[in-house]
C-alpha cells in the first residue's frame, strides 16, 4: 500500500465474462471451515483486539496494527468494507483470498491466524511484519545491490513455485505486496487478485482470462484476452528484478516518469543501467520475453529459473530453511516499532470508522468466513494423541 497505483481490477476491465473461482483446486478447498457462523457468536471479534496504528490503506479498506487483548500478541488486521467489495465485483476474489491464506503454509507466504466479520466489514488477521513493505525500502535505497536483490528473489521464487504447484496464479507480484519480517526475510501478501485454476490436464488447461493486475507488472498475454497461465507471474518477477536493480519499471525511462500501459513498449529492447551485470541482464531479458512459449519458467516452471547462471552457487534448501546470509535486517527498536512504515498512514487515527455495533443492520453474511488457527492446532493435537 506504499504508492498510489492504478491496479486493474477483475470484472471492471475484462473483455469477457468475469472469472469465477468456484472450481477451486481440491488442494485448497478440502476440509473447508465447518459450521455456519453467526455474526455475534463467533469466538473472535473486533473487540478482542486493541487497534494501535494504521499500517496502510487500499481501495477496499485498510490494514491496522492490533494487539490481541488476551495474549498481548501483535497482528496485522486487514479490514475490508463489504459494500466496496460488492460494488467492484470482488466478492469471489475476497473469498478466494480467505481460502488461500488459510490453506497455504509456506515460510515465504503470509498465513491467516483469524478471520471474522460483522454486518459491514470483513477482517483478516495475519502476522505483523515489522520490516514493512519491500517498496518502502526500495524507495529509500533507490536500488538494491545484486546480492540483496538476489536474496529476495530466491525467496520469492520458492513462494511462487509453491503457489503454482497448488494451481494458484498470484497475479499481483510487486514491491508493495512483499513484506519483510524482523529478521529480513520476506512474505508474499495480498491474494485479492489471485486465481485458483483447474488442473492443467483438463480441457481449460489451467488458464485464467480476466484482465487484472498492476500495469507495471502486467504480462502482455493478459491483455490479449486469450487466456494465460502461471507464466504471467514469471514476467512480473522479471519486471520486479529490473526495478530492484534500477529503481523504476523496465518500460519507462526514469522513476519520475508516469507509467503508461503501452503494449508496443514490450517489443522494444530493454535499457539496462551500466551497473547491472550481464548475468542479471540475461535473466531479466528471458523473463520479460513477450513470446510466452519462450519465456523462462513457462515450460518447467521455477526449475528453469533456478538453473540460471545468476543463481550459481545458491543452495535452495538453505534458502527454504533460512540458513543463508541475510543482506539487510530492518532496524527495529521495539516490537511495535513503526519506523519502517509510511508516516502518511501511521499518523492516522486507527479508531476512525470503527465497526458498527448495531443488530439492526441488513444481513450481508459471507458463509464459512470465520477462522481461528487455534481450532486447527487443537484438532491436529487430538489427531496426534489418537494415533
Amino acid at each position: 500500500m506504499g504508492r498510489v497505483c492504478s491496479k486493474i481490477c477483475p470484472c471492471l476491465y475484462s473483455s469477457g465474462s468475469c472469472e469465477s473461482n468456484t472450481s477451486l483446486s481440491q488442494n485448497l478447498i478440502d476440509n473447508s471451515t465447518g459450521p455456519q457462523e453467526d455474526y455475534w457468536s463467533v469466538k473472535v471479534t473486533f473487540d478482542d483486539f486493541e487497534p494501535l496504528a494504521v499500517l496502510g490503506r487500499g481501495s477496499f479498506g485498510k490494514v491496522l496494527l492490533v494487539r490481541k487483548k488476551n495474549d498481548h500478541n501483535l497482528y496485522a488486521m486487514k479490514v475490508l468494507k463489504k459494500n466496496h467489495v460488492k460494488l467492484k465485483n470482488q466478492v469471489d476474489n475476497t473469498k478466494t483470498e480467505r481460502t488461500i491464506l488459510e490453506k497455504i503454509k509456506h515460510p515465504f507466504i503470509m498465513h491467516l491466524n483469524f478471520a471474522f466479520q460483522d454486518p459491514k466489514k470483513l477482517y483478516f488477521i495475519t502476522d505483523f511484519m515489522p520490516g514493512g513493505e519491500l517498496f518502502y525500502h526500495l524507495r529509500r535505497s533507490k536500488f538494491f545491490s545484486e546480492f540483496r536483490a538476489r536474496f529476495y528473489v530466491c525467496e520469492i521464487i520458492l513462494a511462487l513455485e509453491y503457489l503454482h504447484q497448488m494451481n494458484c496464479i498470484y497475479r499481483d507480484l510487486k514491491p508493495e505486496n512483499i513484506l519483510i519480517d524482523k529478521d529480513g526475510h520476506i512474505k508474499l501478501t495480498d491474494f485479492g487478485l489471485s486465481k485458483i485454476t483447474i488442473e492443467k490436464s483438463s480441457k481449460e488447461g489451467g488458464k485464467a482470462y480476466t484482465i487484472c493486475g498492476t500495469p507495471e507488472y502486467l504480462a502482455p498475454e493478459i491483455l490479449e484476452g486469450k487466456g494465460y497461465t502461471t507464466a504471467v507471474d514469471w514476467w512480473s518477477l522479471g519486471a520486479l528484478i529490473y526495478e530492484m536493480l534500477s529503481s523504476h519499471s523496465p518500460f519507462k525511462t526514469n522513476i519520475k516518469e508516469d507509467f503508461v500501459l503501452d503494449p508496443e513498449k514490450y517489443n522494444q529492447p530493454i535499457q539496462f543501467k551500466t551497473h547491472t551485470s550481464p548475468e542479471a541482464q540475461d535473466l531479466i531479458t528471458k523473463l520479460l520475453c513477450v513470446d510466452v512459449n519462450k519465456r523462462l519458467g513457462s515450460v518447467r516452471g521455477a526449475s528453469e529459473i533456478k538453473e540460471h547462471v545468476w543463481f550459481k552457487g545458491i543452495k535452495w534448501s538453505d534458502i527454504y530453511n533460512k540458513k543463508t546470509e541475510i543482506p539487510f535486517k530492518p532496524q527495529i527498536v521495539c516490537e511495535d516499532d513503526l519506523t519502517n512504515f509510511d508516516k502518511v498512514f501511521t499518523y492516522e487515527n486507527p479508531l476512525r470508522n470503527s465497526p458498527e455495533n448495531s443488530f439492526n443492520l441488513p444481513s450481508n453474511k459471507y458463509e464459512n468466513f470465520t477462522y481461528d488457527q487455534n481450532d486447527e492446532n487443537i484438532l491436529k493435537k487430538n489427531e496426534k494423541s489418537e494415533s
